[in-house]
């Protein structure tokens, strides 16, 4: 919103995770909704990474702790922060289905108004930089075999990514 004030001729985009849209999140499309009449270009998009997980904090256990995913303090309860936008009178779109992504966001620039995505993210797809050190490596390894919940799904996430990261591009 910061950033909207200060360039209310330009579209901003806000990329956020489901663990801050509930901490502060909420409450700012109470303030979007509020001054989205005083911007030349009202576009706005609030995109939300929906993976009812508090995923840094995972992934921080896992690759620098070695610890498996605590459920009890790092699942998210279940929203539809499309539709808790859509009843402060913001338009949203959910996506489920990795096809309609483009489409949404097509929606979302096309807009004339601020606009919530709300986008169902798989919460075992590692975050895994190619930088990251063989230290955080075997840590996540040692969270799986010390029972994390998704832990087998992580590693075929992670095979998955790596490999498309050594694959040749498409173009």
């Amino acid at each position: 919103i910061g950033a909207k004030f200060a360039c209310p001729d330009r579209p901003v985009v806000a990329l956020v995770g489901d663990g801050a849209m509930q901490m502060n999140g909420l409450a700012e499309l109470l303030t979007l909704q509020r001054y989205q009449d005083r911007w030349v270009d009202p576009r706005l998009i609030v995109c939300v990474f929906h993976n009812n997980d508090l995923n840094q904090v995972t992934w921080e256990l896992r690759a620098m702790g070695g610890e498996p995913k605590f459920e009890e303090s790092q699942t998210l309860p279940d929203i539809s922060y499309a539709d808790v936008a859509r009843c402060m009178g913001l338009s949203a779109i959910a996506v489920d289905d990795p096809d309609a992504v483009g489409p949404a966001w097509d929606s979302a620039l096309a807009a004339d108004r601020p606009m919530l995505l709300d986008f169902r993210t798989d919460p075992e797809v590692p975050p895994i930089p190619p930088h990251a050190t063989w230290d955080q490596m075997k840590a996540t390894a040692e969270a799986v075999l010390r029972g994390d919940p998704g832990g087998w799904h992580l590693i075929v996430q992670g095979a998955k990514t790596k490999a498309q990261e050594m694959r040749p591009a498409r173009h």
